[in-house]
């Protein structure tokens, strides 16, 4: 039988992915001010579309103001981010997320075995480390 299991992945900071990451979070934080200034855009253009519907017009400028305020939220999470990653040391590892992974069982196999965590290390794009047994993330 085959039970499907989730695996933690974490990636060890090397110069390289120190700068990869730093040139994603830049790169996020620009697609977040550019949909900012679209959403801008759109708003006067609705309202001058509908200059003579007050109701409308406040409503519309609720809507798009919690929207914007959503992606300065992120531009903020994202400059956090960014302030920790100029923090850490090169070596320490930072983790990606999870994946999962099929796993095969049989009768007689030791389910605390099975069930304990396993990690994958990456380091420049390459599989660095398998480690089993670990406490497992839910």
């Amino acid at each position: 039988m085959e039970i499907i299991k989730k695996v933690t992945v974490k990636q060890i900071l090397t110069e390289k992915s120190k700068t990869r990451l730093k040139e994603q979070f830049l790169s996020r934080q620009y697609q977040l001010n550019k949909e900012i200034q679209q959403l801008e855009f759109v708003l006067h253009k609705k309202l001058k579309e509908n200059k003579n519907n007050l109701k409308y017009q406040t409503s519309l400028k609720e809507s798009f103001s919690r929207e914007v305020q959503k992606r300065k939220d992120r531009i903020r999470q994202t400059e956090f981010k960014l302030g920790q990653l100029d923090e850490l040391e090169l070596g320490s590892e930072l983790r990606e997320g999870t994946i999962q992974m099929i796993e095969r069982i049989a009768e007689g196999d030791n389910w605390e075995e099975i069930m304990k965590g396993t990690e994958i290390v990456i380091k420049d794009g390459i599989v660095h480390e398998i480690r089993q047994g670990g406490l497992a993330d839910d």
